[in-house]
């Protein structure tokens, strides 16, 4: 069978593709390949629910009988194994051989492991089954190790001291979520994981991780750490099993121009699976929903090129709300003011021509993010932003 259009991934990206190559191409024959064991679902639950547990269908993003009404052809649990360019086919775990017109490669990211003695013991957390299986094996734990200080690593931190554990992050960063937050708000991030018995240590670079009778030992440039578990967050690339095959993998993701084309005709990518300019968003939810969309567009006759739109970061870590608004768009001339540092809270617009271009926020919660983003999105000037977020408080 030919198919018009194939989706290679299931996630937001690969999702949104498929919604919107049904809306702009309504006869079209529309396969979604899902890689997992389950419907697709939302994944940045993951690093949330975990102390909780979940269903296999909790987070799902559409109602199953979704697909069957946009005629979208779903196929769970099975892998593409190889793409042959110029005869336009797709092979598939199950001894399958598929045609396609155009095939979009959004295979998501896979973990970034650092390169030291002992690396193959780590435990990395990128889909609902990685998580279940952690999940299992914490139950026997007492002290967990969590390698890396970004958002992921906060929320794994996060959920594990709610599953009763003791919980340290390390890593080499030189503070918590430094590519979302400022100094200021990241040493507060700090003082609220303290208070609630999680241990940070910073600019630690990994040199061994080796296990010695029931317990792991971590060895970093300046410290020694022991554990019943460490789990690990140190980023991620894009998924290179196809596209390193093709030769369309560059350094760390899929190689694509401006309207998310690849160099072989009619294979496009999108989301955590491509390759960002440096300083561009990766990783985030709604950039790759942005591309899934953009690539949808441009497959089905489009021509639209793709922008570095603002993005946004929420997480909420013991029920306090941090939000980051495009800070990686800030040059060191911009201006920036903190127009709240207390108990009530955090916030600071970094502004250019006297309008509003990115935002910090700890503890207003999540309408609020939604007036500081849409300021942020309207350029609207920054002492008028601030004083509609300041009203309410």
């Amino acid at each position: 069978m030919i198919y018009d259009f194939i989706i290679v991934g299931a996630s937001r990206a690969g999702l949104t593709a498929a919604a919107t190559l049904r809306q702009r191409v309504p006869g079209a024959s529309i396969l979604l390949i899902n890689g997992e064991d389950r419907n697709p679902y939302k994944r940045t639950n993951l690093t949330k629910k975990m102390a909780a547990g979940f269903g296999r269908e909790d987070f799902s993003l559409n109602d199953p009988s979704w697909y069957k009404e946009q005629s979208i052809e779903l196929l769970n649990g099975v892998l593409v194994t190889s793409i042959d360019q110029d005869k336009r086919t797709a092979e598939l775990s199950d001894g399958r051989k598929l045609g396609w017109k155009k095939i979009l490669l959004a295979s998501g990211g896979v973990p970034l492991v650092p390169d030291f003695p002992g690396s193959d013991l780590l435990l990395h957390l990128r889909t609902a089954s990685d998580t279940e299986r952690i999940r299992e094996k914490l139950q026997g734990c007492r002290r967990v190790v969590v390698i890396g200080q970004g958002v992921e690593g906060v929320e794994i931190a996060e959920q594990c001291s709610l599953m009763g554990l003791d919980v340290h992050i390390t890593g080499r960063d030189e503070r918590l979520m430094q590519r979302w937050m400022d100094d200021r708000l990241s040493e507060r991030l700090r003082n609220f994981l303290g208070e609630h018995s999680i241990g940070c240590s910073f600019s630690q670079e990994l040199k061994e991780v080796f296990t010695e009778e029931d317990a792991y030992i971590i060895h970093t440039a300046g410290e020694t750490l022991e554990a019943d578990l460490v789990l690990s967050s140190t980023g991620i690339k894009g998924n290179p099993f196809l596209a390193d095959r093709m030769g369309i993998y560059g350094e760390s993701g899929i190689l694509c121009n401006e309207y998310l084309e690849t160099s072989a005709p009619g294979v496009y990518g999108a989301g955590d699976a491509v390759q960002s300019l440096p300083g561009w968003p990766k990783g985030l939810w709604h950039w790759a929903e942005y591309q899934g969309q953009l690539a949808a567009v441009n497959m089905s006759g489009g021509r639209e090129t793709l922008k570095n739109i603002p993005t946004r970061l929420k997480s909420e870590p013991f029920g306090k709300f941090y939000f980051s608004m495009a800070l990686g768009s800030v040059l060191p001339n911009d201006s920036e003011k903190v127009y709240l540092d207390d108990e009530a809270g955090y916030l600071k617009i970094y502004s250019r021509s006297g309008k509003s271009i990115a935002a910090l926020m700890e503890g207003f919660g999540k309408a609020a993010s939604k007036v500081l983003e849409k300021g942020v999105k309207e350029g609207i000037s920054p002492d008028l932003l601030a004083e509609q977020m300041l009203q309410g408080l």
